[in-house]
């Protein structure tokens, strides 16, 4: 069996942490740089202003201080001070190390990183004609050297060959990584496996990603098939947020995964009447104007990590 942690005796198990990961839909603040998407242009007919930033890094905060998360990517936000801000608001729950990138100009929003360990150091890997980055966080957990790579890939509605950039810089970088325990986070808008005219194939079949016989672990693969989605619209689910493991996170050493621990984080209020995720409420008739209801178009996605006791 390929997950021999079920054969390590519970005495060995160290410290046990949870890593998330959340795309929180469009976290603006109200300062204009012109580089908003039109909708969140603050003091606009649209309504995006102070108090709906309020609004919605108090939705947003809520969320994650019930999931409780150790490490946490986020997805789409605009900027460090945002973070900041999102973090301040999380009160006694508030993260000691943050990790924002240097975004390219001219790109809306990137992804980010909240964590109760220190982080030991970042790299940044940006692509020719691609807006967002792939990040490289490395965590000091217990003195076990853990890198993140937080991720935010094109949108479905963009051709395959976008994501296959992404998913060949990714695969380039995690050649040369060989032995080392990471973990792959973020909303890579990809299913977990390849779907018609080939969405996903760069996530699953370029980079690698699977069940127990491919070369990195898609947790995703703990559920039951009906249960893997993140995002939901109408009868449409999908995972698209994924928690990716390599193979020394199951080896017995260092950190190990807790092997069916994924989870899909839905707390009650974050539901609409149909059981999808309530998304940040912008009105469909007129000028378009925020609400100031709901929370995020996805679901966060979490799972538990230990470290083994030397």
């Amino acid at each position: 069996m390929r997950f021999l942690l079920l054969f390590v005796p519970f005495f060995l198990f160290g410290l046990e942490f949870k890593v998330a990961s959340y795309n929180v839909e469009n976290l603006f603040d109200a300062t204009k740089n012109g580089n908003e998407y039109k909708e969140y242009t603050p003091n606009t007919k649209h309504g995006w202003n102070e108090a709906m930033v309020e609004r919605k890094i108090a939705h947003i905060a809520q969320v994650i201080g019930d999931m409780n998360a150790d490490v946490i990517a986020l997805a789409e936000v605009e900027n460090k001070e945002v973070l900041e801000r999102l973090n301040k608001a999380l009160g006694a729950k508030a993260y000691p190390y943050l990790f924002f990138p240097k975004k390219k100009e001219r790109v809306s929003i990137e992804s980010a990183l909240l964590s109760r360990f220190p982080i030991v150091r970042t790299e940044s890997f940006f692509m020719k004609d691609q807006p967002r980055g792939i990040h490289r966080i490395t965590l000091n957990i217990e003195h076990h050297l853990l890198d993140v790579y937080i991720n935010h890939w094109p949108a479905h509605k963009e051709k395959e060959a976008e994501r296959l950039v992404y998913a060949t810089t990714l695969k380039n970088v995690l050649l040369k990584e060989k032995g080392k325990a990471f973990i792959l986070l973020g909303d890579f808008n990809s299913p977990y496996r390849v779907q018609k005219e080939d969405w996903g194939l760069g996530f699953a079949t370029v980079l690698g990603v699977g069940d127990k016989t491919a070369p990195l672990y898609n947790t995703w693969y703990d559920l039951p098939q009906n249960e893997r989605y993140s995002h939901s619209y109408g009868k449409q689910k999908t995972a698209l947020d994924h928690i990716v493991i390599a193979p020394t996170l199951y080896d017995n050493k260092g950190i190990e995964y807790k092997p069916n621990s994924l989870k899909r984080f839905e707390a009650p209020y974050m539901l609409d009447e149909n059981g999808n995720p309530k998304r940040w409420q912008i009105s469909q008739k007129g000028k378009g104007e925020h609400l100031g209801e709901g929370y995020s178009d996805h679901f966060p996605v979490t799972a538990i990590f230990h470290t083994l006791k030397d």
